[in-house]
């Protein structure tokens, strides 16, 4: 009985604490956005010249910082909020709050700044945290700006893009709520044609025909997000990459795949797949079965078509397609086109347009040949509507009897892996900097780059294109602080699933992009195996990456018997590891030379050449018997942070010694310091450090 009415209490004292916490958006897994466009390409559409329907909001803002939310500033994105002068201050966007003098840098290795309490984030830590008194800093941002005219008047949409945030945001145009994001190195896309409707200052001084708009930005460092963003390195926040506002017409291009198959000699299967956007009213009434309402919901669609035309580098044409715009819109969604498009039986079928190209110049980091594609949406008169370029490199990517092939040619990566990281910047990435990186690495004879350990800014991957370097695209997914725990809870899987959408979705054009990694140090479960399945059925041209998902020791081993391991799980498509040994001998103190038994610090890792020669088969389901022949990698090794990287010669002589080997990624590219700043918004000398 006793023991009843406690655990009673426990129970009633659990759910009293429960019912007492306040709800937020960004201690909440199951909200991961409000009102936020789907996932695209990277790409600015335009008129008649690149930029023509772009405007960018980086530059000066307006800035409150709060040590914590309930220290935030109400009512401040209402038209008319008077800022006081004291309480907010400019700050430059894009920008990393710590580094110009709001809250303090953390360094963590291997956990959470805060509490760990999925998934809330603001539970009260030990007194000696920096986040018992930074529970979670909060910055609020303001910016006036204006638009063409035309933008109000010609029937079209504007979204504002933020490129990357921080941990987790709500944006307002003129007061009114647009929505919310998180995620803090994915892009979020909303649409605020509504919004700007209503002007904040309808009567601007300086130019009374052009009306004053407002943007408000609210942004927490931390979320349920940061549980899935345990990355080692300096833990900062804030806008730290672009903001822009795009314009496009009712009838828009919402987003285009380009895929290059099927290679024989020099010749490639060139495909592009897109997709059509129509303003929601027009689409609704075409869908009210009137033939009234099926006129104009189709008006703005009659004899439209996109043109795609493929140049050279020197800008001669390759060739050039066409397709009726109305049928990949299909607004009354026809059996017959539904039925050849995406059938009830089958996997959809892609590619709106295909066309053979001969004589190809390949893709490769070492000849990092790039064409250019022009989509252009035009009417029945050849009037252009809208546009949008990619480039495009012709590669093919394949995996046989355990070597990894680009254009038919295996290859090794000489790879490091690389944080966003500026000494003085922060997060925030210029293209000197990115430049640099890549040249630097040019010179070093590294052909490779894993970035961890999440999407980087989009013009990285531009830059890689162009000047030639294998990217292993990774998603913000870690949590080393709670290891594989939420890879295996169920109400995690939305969150986990959506960052690696948003990361592929926007970076599938890339030819540098060769590998998607599912993320670092978060285990393996369900998640990553929905994740896993997404990302071959969505993208059957890269492979998939997770040192995560590895096999184990077989039970029941007899003693004198060679040891039997399961193959790594199937949903991956190489074999990785961290930090594994060479074949030599290591030091063992204390223990004869010719000992078999290795002390716990060196048995701990994997020697790679060994994995390589493993013959392991898997068992049971449709791969049973099945020889395990995938390559093998180390996604981590040559630990550089402060060493000299030292054997690094005998590593690559294994690596060359064995097919399947693929090769590596140094740990990692530049160490990551902050410079002191003598100013009083300035880092202070005392930076704390966790982990270390």
């Amino acid at each position: 009985m006793r023991q009843f009415i406690l655990t009673l209490g426990l129970i009633l004292a659990f759910t009293a604490l429960e019912a007492q916490r306040v709800h937020h958006d960004w201690e909440d897994v199951s909200v991961l956005q409000i009102n936020r466009l789907p996932a695209r390409a990277s790409f600015l559409p335009f008129i008649d010249t690149p930029h023509d329907s772009y405007l960018s909001l980086d530059g000066v803002w307006l800035f409150h910082w709060s040590p914590t939310p309930e220290g935030r500033i109400a009512g401040f994105e209402q038209p008319g909020f008077q800022c006081q002068q004291g309480d907010w201050n400019p700050l430059v966007v894009p920008a990393t709050w710590e580094v110009n003098g709001y809250g303090t840098p953390i360094y963590v290795s291997a956990g959470y700044p805060f509490r760990i309490d999925p998934p809330y984030v603001t539970t009260e830590p030990d007194k000696s945290w920096t986040t018992y008194e930074e529970r979670n800093p909060t910055g609020q941002y303001l910016c006036e700006f204006t638009v063409p005219t035309s933008w109000l008047t010609d029937g079209g949409r504007t979204m504002v893009r933020m490129e990357g945030v921080a941990s987790a945001f709500y944006v307002w145009v003129n007061g009114e709520r647009v929505g919310y994001s998180q995620g803090a190195m994915e892009p979020a896309e909303f649409d605020i044609t509504s919004q700007l409707s209503t002007p904040s200052n309808p009567s601007n001084p300086s130019n009374p025909s052009t009306p004053t708009h407002t943007i408000a930005l609210e942004v927490y460092k931390y979320s349920d997000g940061a549980y899935l963003e345990d990355q080692d390195f300096w833990r900062l926040a804030g806008v730290h990459r672009s903001v822009y506002l795009i314009h496009t017409p009712a009838l828009r291009i919402e987003d285009v795949t380009i895929r290059t198959l099927d290679r024989k000699a020099s010749s490639y299967q060139g495909k592009v797949s897109y997709r059509l956007q129509v303003d929601p009213e027009l689409a609704w009434e075409g869908m009210d079965g009137s033939s009234e309402g099926i006129e104009k919901g189709l008006a703005c669609v009659k004899g439209c078509s996109l043109k795609a035309t493929l140049c050279d580098e020197k800008g001669f044409e390759i060739t050039s397609l066409q397709c009726d715009a109305s049928e990949v819109l299909d607004l009354q969604h026809k059996a017959g086109l539904m039925n050849e498009w995406f059938p009830q039986r089958g996997p959809r079928k892609f590619g709106r347009m295909e066309t053979i190209v001969e004589d190809v110049n390949e893709w490769t980091a070492e000849t990092p040949y790039l064409y250019t594609l022009t989509l252009a949406l035009q009417d029945s008169l050849g009037n252009i509507h809208q546009q949008l370029q990619q480039k495009v490199g012709f590669r093919s990517i394949e995996i046989r009897q355990g070597r990894f092939l680009v254009n038919g040619r295996p290859i090794r990566l000489r790879g490091v892996n690389r944080h966003e990281h500026d000494p003085k910047l922060g997060r925030v990435m210029t293209e000197e900097r990115m430049l640099e990186d890549i040249i630097l690495m040019k010179r070093a004879g590294v052909n490779a780059v894993r970035t961890s350990h999440y999407p980087n800014c989009p013009r990285w991957y531009e830059l890689c294109d162009s000047l030639g370097l294998y990217v292993m695209d990774e998603a913000g997914i870690e949590t080393h602080g709670l290891r594989g725990t939420l890879a295996s809870t169920p109400e995690w899987h939305a969150a986990f699933l959506d960052r690696a959408v948003r990361m592929a979705e926007r970076d599938k054009n890339h030819p540098s992009v060769i590998i998607w990694s599912m993320g670092n140090e978060s285990g393996y479960g369900p998640n990553f195996a929905a994740i896993s399945a997404w990302l071959h059925d969505f993208d059957p041209t890269r492979p998939v990456h997770s040192e995560g998902a590895q096999g184990y020791l077989l039970p029941g081993q007899q003693p004198d018997s060679e040891p039997e391991y399961a193959p790594d799980p199937a949903t991956v498509d190489m074999i990785s590891r961290f930090y594994p040994r060479t074949q030599d001998a290591y030091l063992n103190p204390g223990m004869d030379e010719n000992a078999d038994q290795e002390r716990a610090e060196n048995a701990r890792w994997t020697r790679l050449l060994s994995l390589a020669q493993r013959t392991d088969t898997f068992r049971g389901g449709i791969l049973d018997g099945i020889v395990d022949n995938r390559p093998v990698l180390t996604s981590e090794y040559a630990h550089a942070m402060g060493n000299a990287i030292g054997n690094l010669d005998r590593y690559w002589e294994e690596i060359y010694s064995h097919p399947r080997m693929l090769g590596g990624f140094i740990w990692d590219w530049v160490d990551q310091g902050l410079y002191p700043t003598s100013n009083q918004k300035g880092i202070p000398q005392d930076a704390v450090l966790y982990g270390g």
